[in-house]
């Protein structure tokens, strides 16, 4: 486990001293070359111009700048110019030994003058050869750095990227894992500084399970307790009304009946929903889709007979799905039981199996009110009803079903039917779908 702070700063250490190096080589390269064309000049210039005589009667010279040559002048005791060299430019003579600053001719310049017992003499520079050297100086010192810029973004990006690179996996790992994943995270490959925060996250999912298990099994102890006196309540209920009762207490034991089979109903939903929620996936089975749905639909066969409605299915084709079998039979049983029971007497409920030979769908099409389209959001919350109140019902349902298709990796829509009352709900398997031989 590598730490990022150390990492970017090693990095980001050795790209400037690398710059660094590079600046000082190519600076002393342009200053060495600008430097020994102006030094070679002032030898030729020094050579030509020792003692008496013309430069013209000099041999082969060396290729020079004019700003690179001397302006040199000396006089005798007497004022007489009696040397002269370099550009035919007249400079004034100056007045102080020593160094000074003149313009002549459009330029700056540099004066010495230097006198002794036979002879004056004044040698001036350009200012322009001098700046030229601190110019290629300056160059030679700030190209690579601002070469360098583009160089150091990227290097310095790559070395966060793949020092980050933990961090990316890590994010994967975690948009992976199930819900009932019980094993830590793993700090593997991430920043030092990082692996803190994971642990602290580990132990955040730990009393967050805990809680939840706590609450679940709250549920589903206090379901199971409320089970058995609930049945108690009901054959008592059933054997007060099989008794001779007046009229209105009849009525008043039938509203009896009617509450504890509710309040029943009611205890096996929590139970159920405490089972799902906390279950984890333990099997995959090959489920053959059109079997089970048969299966289901003689189930349901008698209340869809009570209701007088109508049972039918298609399938395009034999379809074999991979995942828990009672876990795939409890989720379509409720969509079945909503469909029969939110549909008008009379009505039809038709079952549909789809597959486009990579994808298998199971669709179950009602003809009943159907759900306004504010609700939609909501129709999967614990206790929501937006279905009609007459209707009996806990809301718990398709909560349920929510559930035990996320579970296993399925998809659960809802929508309402174009032209038509009624609700369509579907249950994709995705990539679940294995090929039936």
């Amino acid at each position: 486990m590598s730490s990022l702070r150390r990492t970017i700063t090693t990095r980001a250490m050795l790209l400037l001293a690398a710059i660094g190096l590079l600046a000082t080589a190519t600076s002393l390269g342009l200053v060495t070359y600008e430097m020994n064309k102006f030094l070679d000049a002032q030898l030729q210039e020094i050579a030509v111009n020792v003692g008496p005589g013309d430069r013209k009667d000099a041999g082969p010279l060396l290729e020079s700048e004019d700003e690179d040559q001397l302006v040199v002048r000396i006089w005798d005791r007497s004022g007489e110019l009696v040397h002269r060299a370099g550009p035919a430019i007249d400079i004034p003579w100056q007045p102080v030994p020593g160094l000074s600053n003149v313009t002549a001719g459009g330029q700056d310049w540099r004066i010495y003058r230097w006198s002794h017992a036979q002879h004056d003499v004044q040698i001036a520079q350009t200012w322009s050869a001098r700046h030229e050297i601190a110019l290629h100086a300056a160059t030679g010192a700030a190209l690579p750095l601002l070469l360098a810029i583009p160089l150091v973004g990227a290097v310095l990006g790559w070395s966060i990227k793949r020092t980050m690179g933990g961090l990316q996996r890590l994010s994967a790992e975690i948009g992976r894992r199930s819900v009932d994943a019980q094993e830590p995270l793993r700090p593997v490959g991430v920043p030092a500084e990082v692996a803190p925060l994971i642990v602290a996250i580990d132990k955040l999912v730990d009393r967050h399970r805990s809680a939840l298990e706590a609450q679940r099994r709250f549920v589903a102890d206090a379901a199971h307790e409320l089970r058995t006196p609930l049945a108690a309540l009901q054959i008592q209920t059933e054997n007060l009304i099989a008794a001779d009762l007046p009229g209105q207490t009849r009525e008043l034991a039938d509203e009896l009946r009617d509450g504890v089979r509710r309040a029943s109903y009611l205890a096996s939903q929590l139970l159920e929903m405490a089972r799902t929620e906390g279950a984890s996936l333990q099997k995959r089975d090959d489920v053959d889709l059109a079997a089970l749905a048969t299966s289901l639909l003689a189930d349901f066969h008698p209340l869809a007979e009570a209701r007088n409605i109508q049972l039918a299915m298609t399938a395009d084709a034999p379809c074999t799905i991979q995942g828990d079998r009672d876990a795939i039979g409890k989720l379509i049983g409720i969509l079945l039981d909503n469909a029969i029971r939110y549909s008008e007497a009379g009505g039809s409920v038709e079952l549909g199996i789809v597959d486009d030979g990579k994808t298998c769908a199971l669709e179950i099409v009602d003809d009943g009110p159907g759900i306004p389209e504010e609700s939609m959001p909501f129709i999967y919350d614990r206790f929501f009803r937006a279905v009609p109140q007459s209707v009996e019902g806990t809301g718990l349902g398709l909560a349920i079903a929510k559930s035990a298709a996320d579970r296993q990796g399925f998809t659960l829509t809802h929508r309402n039917r174009n032209g038509a009352t009624g609700i369509i709900a579907r249950i994709g398997f995705g990539n679940t779908v294995a090929p039936t031989p």
